[in-house]
């Protein structure tokens, strides 16, 4: 089934209703909790992230390119550096590794 967001959780939607994913993994690492004592675990995956633009909460799709109908393939916290790239595709998302750690 891939990665969908529509199944994931309702908090952390400021970039927009989408599949979260950052360049760091220290980032991501404080999103992920163990369950009693239990190992912590962290896809990594290769994302399509296309043209971005700034994303914003309402947002469940990508908006359009200005000038057009087109839609933006994903949406990031920041458009000169962006750091967290938000997917409303799966297609877009390929999980290579299932990492577990403490």
């Amino acid at each position: 089934q891939n990665v969908d967001w529509r199944v994931c959780g309702s908090h952390g939607t400021v970039y927009g209703k989408g599949s979260y994913f950052a360049k760091d993994a220290s980032y991501s690492d404080k999103y992920s909790r163990a369950k009693g004592g239990r190992n912590k675990v962290m896809f990594v995956a290769l994302v399509l992230v296309g043209e971005y633009t700034l994303g914003r909460h309402s947002y469940v799709r990508p908006p359009p390119k200005k000038g057009s109908r087109t839609l933006y393939d994903s949406c990031v916290n920041s458009e000169t550096n962006p750091s967290i790239f938000v997917i409303f595709e799966k297609q877009q998302i390929y999980p290579e590794y299932l990492i577990k750690y403490q």
